[in-house]
């Protein structure tokens, strides 16, 4: 079929059907090689592999030749990807993460095809890959599927070292941003120039330590754009010969920023950025008027603010926690008033609005979340980064329908994530909560509970956790402060959550219940009659033929811990959950939700005795 293949292409006829028959057996050829087993495979079968390998080449051969000869037939995209998951076969076979293995395949590979090592199979899958990225559009699979290929070669700790010991590579370094890579051009395909900047960024630095000849010579692309940009007047940035590039300018720095993992590392990209360049970034938010660029600058920040690996945590005497928190910081605030006095409207509402919202609250928590910068201090100093950012979000989640918050799975996730860090029992008191902001953030807990992502509603619960735990220890040691007014105030409040938490405990099987007990103690703490009372209620809703086993149920709950808040009663009050949890489930207990509207007259749970249980079951 090869042989055919190759004749149709020297008479120029059309090869459309011979490439998609070729496809299969290339993939069977990918499955055979990708089958191999370590230390079981007999040396024939390895130049049987290298045989097939080998043959899959000469036909890679034929399809370049005829894509560089500029057919009018578009080339076979199930034919390409079935060539380069023989690629990713032989490599995971015969090369992996372990280092070039000595094999019978080498000495064949040598014979057939001029491969002696896996250094030169390495070079040539590389090769494979940027052909791949110069002739195929953006849009394509096999753009994918190659960049896929070429992080998965960087991605290895032993594999990104063999991969930056290679020629191709080393020119790749010094072009990475040709213009024949037709990917590039595109604006959209985010993901893929992640893929790509993340894979050169890993091979910069895998020597840990790259010079800094090395490092400024593969920043000169973005240090010229960049520089240039700056120099154009702010209004000049949203015209339409300019705005690509600064957003592509900005969404390759982040993904070449997320695949940094060490300090040394980062303080070479911090030292580049600061303080001149991170004005860009600045000018790209205050596009208000734009939200693809907004949000390509608030990403870029989102993820400069972000300690990943700990690759933030800066010496005790570095004031670059600092910088980076008052820029972040100053973001969040710019982007927070342009989206309150909007009054234009608006076409797609989360698009324009609700996902650079996000966004600010995803880089908010990772400033507080990454401890690399001492915020207790700074309203001692009279910073007002700190406050200025909490009052923005704050504002900001005001302005929004509690319902849409939530009805948006990635606004919803950014809202708790946040909220959960900032209302953390040793955070709780650099936040100003206003009697609004504190119902406001109740009601958003309480619609989370019911949120499709199980940690958006751990995180509801954690808040909850946090804000109750420190209002109860503050009322406690008689100290004085505004959340123990706010809770204090609005009884009605913590008694809806108390209901709304037994609710979910008693009648639903959540994965986390842990999460629910925790919240729960708190409130059973401040309102003890009041959680005694609706549970006898519960009890009487349900029919006759019940009560008894729930009765029995509901009092070893709620007498399992006296109910003063500490670790040792909180972990008590969890694991007497779980005991009722499993009593339902082997008592096989189908319990009914109760309505507005309660029947009969409340059951005293705590003095009921097994024959009052008895008697409750006769009636």
């Amino acid at each position: 079929m090869a042989a055919e293949y190759q004749e149709m292409l020297r008479t120029g006829q059309d090869v459309t059907v011979v490439e998609l028959q070729l496809a299969w057996p290339v993939y069977a050829v990918a499955l055979c090689i990708s089958a191999r087993q370590p230390y079981r495979s007999l040396p024939e079968d390895d130049r049987r592999d290298a045989d097939m390998f080998a043959t899959a080449l000469e036909l890679d051969r034929l399809v370049q030749q005829r894509i560089q000869s500029n057919i009018s037939t578009p080339p076979c995209e199930s034919l390409e990807l079935a060539l380069l998951q023989t690629h990713v076969a032989f490599r995971s076979s015969f090369i992996g993460e372990g280092g070039h293995k000595v094999t019978a395949v080498f000495a064949q590979l040598s014979s057939l095809v001029g491969l002696p090592d896996g250094a030169a199979v390495l070079d040539l899958i590389l090769q494979k890959v940027l052909f791949n990225l110069r002739s195929w559009p953006a849009q394509s699979p096999v753009v994918h599927r190659s960049l896929q290929l070429f992080h998965d070669m960087t991605a290895g700790y032993v594999s990104v070292r063999q991969v930056a010991k290679l020629d191709t590579i080393t020119l790749l370094l010094a072009n990475h941003s040709s213009e024949q890579l037709q990917f590039l051009h595109s604006i959209d395909e985010y993901k893929q120039r992640a893929l790509y900047y993340g894979g050169l960024a890993r091979v910069l630095f895998a020597s840990d330590t790259p010079s800094p000849a090395q490092f400024i010579e593969f920043m000169h692309p973005w240090t010229a754009t960049v520089d240039e940009l700056l120099e154009m007047p702010e209004e000049q940035l949203v015209q339409d010969a300019v705005r690509p590039n600064l957003i592509r300018v900005l969404r390759d720095l982040r993904g070449f920023l997320a695949a940094i993992s060490s300090k040394n590392n980062f303080m070479r990209f911090f030292e580049w950025l600061m303080p001149q360049r991170i004005e860009l970034v600045h000018r790209a938010v205050r596009m208000g008027r734009d939200s693809h660029v907004q949000i390509a600058g608030l990403k870029f920040l989102a993820e400069f603010a972000y300690n990943r690996t700990q690759r933030l945590n800066f010496d005790v005497s570095s004031a670059n926690g600092i910088l980076i928190f008052r820029e972040a910081s100053q973001a969040i605030w710019e982007y927070g008033r342009l989206a309150i006095d909007s009054r234009e409207p608006v076409r797609n509402v989360y698009k324009e609005r609700y996902k650079g919202v996000a966004v600010c609250f995803t880089t908010l928590m990772r400033l507080v979340a990454g401890k690399y910068v001492a915020i207790g201090v700074m309203p001692l100093y009279g910073d007002v980064a700190l406050e200025r950012a909490y009052q923005t979000v704050l504002e900001l989640l005001r302005q929004f329908p509690i319902a849409d918050v939530i009805a948006y799975p990635k606004l919803g996730k950014a809202t708790m994530s946040m909220l959960e860090v900032l209302l953390a029992k040793n955070n709780i008191d650099l936040v100003q909560l206003t009697e609004s902001a504190h119902e406001q953030t109740m009601r958003l807990c309480v619609e989370a509970f019911d949120h499709a992502e199980t940690a958006v509603s751990s995180a509801a619960c954690s808040v909850i956790d946090g804000l109750l735990t420190a209002a109860i220890e503050c009322a406690d040691a008689g100290r004085s402060q505004k959340l123990v007014e706010l809770v204090q105030a609005r009884p009605d409040i913590t008694q809806h959550l108390l209901k709304t938490m037994l609710n979910i405990v008693l009648f639903e099987d959540r994965p986390n219940d842990w999460s629910f007990s925790r919240p729960l103690f708190c409130l059973m703490v401040l309102h003890r009659e009041f959680a005694l009372q609706y549970t006898s209620q519960i009890v009487q809703y349900q029919p006759v033929e019940r009560r008894g086993d729930l009765i029995a149920a509901l009092k070893d709950l709620l007498s399992s811990t006296e109910l003063v808040l500490t670790t040792a009663n909180r972990d008590a009050f969890t694991q007497a959950l779980t005991h009722y949890r499993r009593e339902v489930t082997a008592k096989n207990l189908i319990l009914m939700v109760p309505s507005t509207q309660t029947l009969g007259a409340p059951v005293d749970i705590m003095k009921s005795t097994d024959s009052e249980a008895q008697e409750a079951m006769a009636e």
